[in-house]
């Protein structure tokens, strides 16, 4: 199952990040449309998601709460919902200055 985890925290959203990138969590997505090249999508800077067969919303979100809990932060609040297909605008890497606005069709 694949789940989108979408947060907001009190603090160190680039730790929380970390951790959970550490635990799997990816903050994008790649595809290839026809003959064209790989495009790669990038989630907001607070969203990042997972795909596993023992993954579920209710894993993700006690990931979330055991890497708050670890690093001292407080959650203001969280979504956790299990997903089919993505598509999006492509955006860049959350810490990238320019903005790239490919859309897939």
């Amino acid at each position: 199952m694949n789940v989108l985890l979408c947060f907001e925290v009190s603090d160190n959203l680039q730790r929380v990040r970390k951790e959970l990138s550490a635990k799997g969590y990816m903050s994008s997505w790649k595809i290839i449309r026809g003959s064209r090249d790989e495009i790669t999508f990038h989630l907001p800077s607070n969203t990042l998601w997972k795909k596993g067969e023992n993954m579920s919303p209710t894993k993700a979100k006690e990931d979330l709460k055991k890497i708050a809990t670890q690093l001292n932060v407080k959650i203001i609040r969280a979504v956790a919902i299990a997903i089919g297909k993505f598509d999006g605008i492509t955006g860049t890497r959350h810490d990238s200055e320019s903005a790239v606005v490919e859309t897939a069709n």
